[in-house]
């Protein structure tokens, strides 16, 4: 049996993105198999009264104070009073912090890069047992074309429970939204930001609205700076307010997920795609566009559909599926099925365990 261990996880984000749940529910899952947890984050509510919740320390901090050396000295502390095992970071500047305490304290570091970033730091890190994690084999390419030894390099894809949730009621999601009962729900899952592609998912939307009177398009995710009053006035001068839900940020994705006929994701680029895997483990194909690593998760015509980033390859891939429910139904089938056999928490969990054993040298 292999030994328990003390993990310090950083992340430095303060949104409610993929990393930063991603980082809580490792932590949740590594503590439940018996590994010490401890987390440094921002100073943001809602994940420190998660972790609280499931009994893991959290020590929140500004980052940034100080133009960072503030947090350089608290982290070193930490690290130095806590005895851990290893360090995991999350995104760059966690990293940064992550590299100074551990070549300090010669505390073994392991990195998980979410997004595609061209942050030096990646380059410097994989000295000794140092391991850095990609969550798709995309991110592993532009890490490797960027300088970084492949050989340092594990893709650990990220992993989802959604398969495992109970299955909502999309009665009470159209009552809940004011949709008339009959409508179908096509939606876009992700934040409202230009480079999802929500314009281009209404204008595949409007060329087809008249002809699928019977259909709803639905934006579920948190609104980013201007843009999303910019798509209103958009959706207005269409005629489609009646048309198009905006649910704002949502902690009840899987009950929407499943009032969905399926989902689309016209995004400019993907460096995973969270919100492909949790459509997909409720039974739900995917139309996204042909980038980043989406191709790793939706296999073509089996359980989605790929291609290109125009609202006219969106409209026609609308369009195949809207107009054959038996389709939808066996590419949501062969979805699922997908997730269970290779994008669980429990697979990620135990890969990325695997890494820090690697790490730690004790594997």
């Amino acid at each position: 049996m292999m030994p328990r261990l003390r993990v310090l996880q950083i992340v430095s984000s303060s949104a409610t993105s993929g990393a930063e749940h991603h980082c809580l529910v490792l932590a949740r899952r590594l503590a439940a198999r018996g590994h010490s947890v401890e987390v440094v984050c921002p100073p943001i509510d809602w994940m420190q009264e998660s972790l609280a919740e499931a009994n893991i320390p959290c020590h929140p901090m500004d980052m940034r104070e100080g133009g960072g050396r503030t947090a350089i000295g608290k982290v070193s502390s930490i690290v130095r009073r806590g005895g851990f095992s290893l360090i995991h970071s999350h995104l760059s500047r966690a990293t940064y912090l992550g590299a100074i305490a551990s070549a300090f304290h010669r505390v073994p570091l392991v990195s998980t890069v979410h997004v595609e970033t061209r942050e030096p730091i990646y380059r410097f890190i994989t000295w000794g047992s140092n391991r850095i994690i990609a969550v798709s084999n995309y991110i592993h390419g532009v890490l490797k074309g960027r300088g970084v030894r492949s050989d340092a390099i594990d893709v650990v894809y990220n992993g989802t429970d959604f398969a495992d949730r109970n299955q909502g009621d999309s009665t009470a999601v159209h009552r809940e939204f004011g949709i008339p009962e009959g409508r179908r729900l096509v939606g876009l899952v992700g934040r409202i930001a230009p480079e999802k592609g929500h314009h281009i998912a209404l204008e595949a939307f409007a060329n087809l609205a008249q002809e699928h009177t019977d259909t709803q398009l639905m934006f579920v995710g948190r609104a980013e700076g201007d843009f999303p009053g910019q798509l209103r006035e958009e959706v207005t001068k269409l005629g489609l307010a009646d048309r198009v839900t905006f649910t704002g940020d949502r902690s009840d994705v899987a009950r929407l997920f499943d009032a969905m006929e399926f989902s689309i994701l016209p995004t400019v680029m993907e460096s995973f795609g969270l919100a492909v895997i949790e459509c997909m483990a409720r039974g739900r194909p995917v139309v996204a566009s042909k980038v980043g690593a989406l191709g790793e998760l939706i296999e073509h015509g089996e359980n989605g559909l790929l291609v290109e980033q125009t609202s006219e390859a969106f409209a026609h891939a609308m369009r195949q599926l809207l107009a054959d429910p038996v389709l939808v139904d066996r590419m949501g089938r062969l979805a699922r099925i997908r997730i269970q056999e290779r994008f669980t928490v429990a697979q990620m969990v135990e890969r990325i365990e695997a890494v820090y054993y690697r790490a730690a040298r004790l594997g």
